[in-house]
């Protein structure tokens, strides 16, 4: 609207409707303003005049001559600039590039302040709107914004909120991006910290207390659906993840929501978290159709980062941020599975070398479509790959390892637990250069097996069964069957990789919350407590009683990956970091006691061993009815049966020798200090570090598990770890 001219005063047309203003400031959540310095601004008043321009270098603009009534303030304005490499390779990558704006960025930089049940505790804002006499509104960087889906959910406990009402009066749909602003009025607005919590992961490829106990957690949450329990073939579900426990409810609904998580599947657990921009946390990929062609084919985001395989039960899940790239593998969770995946025949590795057992190998072809589509998606040389793996899929995690670091990256690690033997030798020497920290439970039976003597087509004759028909006998020997699983190990067909790491009770039968974790270097020990359960079960032919083998095997706590695994590497990283404080040793002289007898227990055994005689061979041989020795003469029986006698014999000596070694070790590594590198990897230097351990160790399940550690008594009447 125009008016004519007062012709005394001035020779300029003024509207009388256009004389207003408005001023605004944007804050971080500390009331700082040098983050949001240079913004883009865009301002649309009531009659649609557009104003844009830059925030000066206190986050402030004063705007004059506005239309009478609210105004509509956005900062939709992409980014052009960005602060290091990892933001561009976000906004131009060919699948899922992001619509970065430069407000996000600044809102990235900003650091989280103090929070209670959500609710900001810092009022520092608000106290400096009070004092530039401004209306005073909290703000989300999605709340300005055109392009909201690869941002977080809005937070309903953020607030004050402006008002939606004044908004539609602005002209502007509930769906559209901006803030209405009142005229003739300064506004303080503060832009909440657009950050996110990160698991601390050590990229260094020597083991770690850290990283040990963060993927036994990653490999706890591996058995838990991505977002709710599905059926069949039914589909993915789009965001949110609303089941507790489950994957996608931990990595976008807590983690990338400032949230930390505290429930994996169905285990307690806090991690290790670091607050980082939130374009640096473990992604998952926004779910927006109409920006993502594959979306509106009916891909979700849970098809990206999660797998389940029906033909072969084979679960994992897949994540990234700037530095990490995170596979973590299930092991099988159904009877049917064991039944089907302790079934030793060997295969050819496709695309590799040597041999493979068929049921993980299996696994691993499956797991390894998915993988390679995920990084040849999202993989960047700047990442280190890790990977982790509970009970088989431990075993296919070592295979998929395998295969990633010859075709994608040599930048890789692996952690498994529990995990039976994959490939054979020719295998496990192809795999010499992967790093793979091996780790085992003294009570855990899984990872003795296969021994041959349970695969029922295996069809060659080898002293180890030789042996073993010679001890059938009741009572069965666990020694026997000790001596014959590590005969079939001798070279061929199945073999471990990777380097041992062992938990080991204090005294025998104790649990897993006061393991000593070290690297005794024995196989016997590793092997000693699955003889003596398989010896008390009845035996069939050349093995155990399937059914009730797998069954009891796969039920053993100490196999668990939650009252197993878990719980005994966070235990481990809290006695770790004591013994920082106060320069102690791996364990002490006390604890080394305490460790003796349990070797001297097997070293007894292995020397009362006594092979049976050959008229005990011979008469389970004819008791079962062995095919393998059909048409043998006598005397290519007694052959041999000499040749397994003195294989077995041969392998008693060497396992003895072992454990002599094994003591020798043990006494040396009691002596050797805690360093920093060994807790926490190449976290060790952080500033931060001993701030954050504090912080973590005060949660009352970590305070919990130092006093068992301790071996004291529980600090609550009742309650029970693990």
């Amino acid at each position: 609207m125009n008016e004519l001219p007062n012709s005394e005063q001035s020779n300029t047309l003024e509207c009388p409707l256009r004389k207003q203003w408005v001023s605004f400031r944007l804050v971080d959540e500390f009331a700082e303003s040098h983050a949001y310095a240079g913004l883009k601004y865009n301002l649309r008043d009531s009659q649609n005049q557009v104003y844009e321009g830059v925030l000066d270098s206190d986050g402030f603009v004063l705007i004059e001559d506005v239309y009478c009534g609210p105004m509509l303030l956005t900062f939709s304005s992409l980014a052009s600039v960005f602060p290091e490499p990892w933001y561009e390779q976000l906004a131009i990558r060919e699948n899922y590039p992001l619509p970065l704006t430069d407000l996000q960025i600044a809102a990235e930089q900003s650091p989280i302040g103090p929070r209670r049940n959500g609710e900001s505790l810092t009022f520092l804002a608000e106290q400096r709107a009070a004092q530039e006499g401004a209306r005073f509104f909290r703000v989300e960087v999605s709340d300005l914004v055109e392009a909201t889906k690869h941002l977080p959910d809005p937070d309903e406990a953020w607030g004050p909120r402006p008002s939606a009402g004044l908004k539609q009066a602005t002209g502007a749909k509930k769906d559209q991006p901006g803030i209405a602003l009142e005229p003739n009025q300064h506004h303080v607005l503060e832009v909440k910290a657009l950050r996110a919590y990160s698991p601390i992961f050590s990229i260094s490829p020597h083991f770690s207390a850290l990283n040990a106990y963060h993927l036994a957690v990653m490999s706890v949450l591996s058995y838990a659906p991505f977002s709710t329990v599905r059926k069949g073939t039914e589909p993915a579900l789009p965001p949110p993840y609303l089941e507790a426990g489950s994957i996608g409810n931990v990595l976008r609904e807590q983690l990338a929501c400032q949230i930390k998580p505290t429930l994996f599947n169905s285990a307690s657990y806090h991690l290790l978290s670091e607050e980082v921009p939130y374009s640096k946390r473990l992604e998952v990929v926004p779910f927006d159709p109409e920006r993502y062609p594959a979306q509106a084919e009916g891909e979700t985001p849970e098809d990206e980062h999660f797998l389940h395989d029906e033909a072969t039960d084979t679960q994992a899940f897949i994540t990234h941020n700037d530095k990490v790239i995170l596979i973590s593998i299930r092991g099988s969770a159904s009877t049917r599975d064991w039944l089907r995946d302790f079934d030793a025949r060997q295969v050819p590795i496709v695309e590799g070398i040597g041999n493979a057992h068929r049921g993980f190998h299996d696994a691993f072809i499956a797991a390894k479509a998915f993988i390679d589509r995920y990084l040849d998606r999202f993989h960047s040389n700047d990442q280190t790959i890790i990977v982790c793996g509970h009970s088989l899929g431990g075993s296919i995690a070592l295979l998929l390892a395998e295969h990633v670091r010859k075709i994608w990256s040599g930048k890789i690690q692996l952690y498994t637990y529990g995990a039976p033997r994959a490939g054979d030798s020719i295998f496990v020497e192809s795999a010499k250069d992967l790093v793979h920290h091996r780790i085992i439970n003294n009570n855990d039976l899984v990872p003795s097996v296969p021994a041959t003597w349970m695969d029922s087509e295996w069809k060659i004759v080898v002293p180890s069964i030789i042996m073993l028909l010679a001890s059938l006998a009741p009572p069965i020997k666990a020694t026997s069957l000790l001596l014959a699983g590590l005969i079939n190990l001798k070279g061929d067909p199945y073999e471990h990789h990777g380097e041992q790491h062992y938990f080991m009770p204090r005294k025998h039968g104790g649990g897993s919350e006061a393991s000593i974790l070290w690297q005794p270097g024995c196989r016997a020990l590793e092997e000693g407590d699955c003889a003596r359960f398989i010896a008390n079960l009845s035996i069939e032919g050349d093995m155990a009683k399937r059914r009730s083998f797998f069954v009891q095997i796969a039920s053993a706590p100490q196999h668990f990956s939650d009252s197993g695994y878990a719980r005994a590497a966070l235990t481990t990283l809290l006695r770790w970091n004591a013994s920082l404080s106060r320069e102690g040793q791996l364990f002490t002289k006390e604890e080394t006691e305490q460790l003796r007898p349990q070797m001297t227990k097997l070293e007894r055994e292995l020397a009362d061993w006594v092979p049976g005689s050959y008229e005990e061979f011979r008469h389970q041989i004819r008791l079962r009815h062995d095919f393998r020795f059909y048409n043998k003469t006598e005397t290519e029986l007694r052959t041999l049966y000499s040749e397994g006698i003195n294989s077995a014999s041969g392998m008693q000596i060497i396992q003895r020798r072992e454990l002599t070694r094994a003591q020798q070790r043990l006494t040396a590594q009691a002596s050797i200090p805690i360093t920093a590198a060994a807790v926490f990897g190449d976290q060790a230097e952080r500033e931060d570090l001993i701030e954050l351990m504090t912080e973590w160790r005060q949660e009352e399940l970590n305070r919990e598990a130092e006093r068992l550690a301790r071996q004291e008594p529980s600090s609550s009447a009742g309650y029970q770890y693990g």
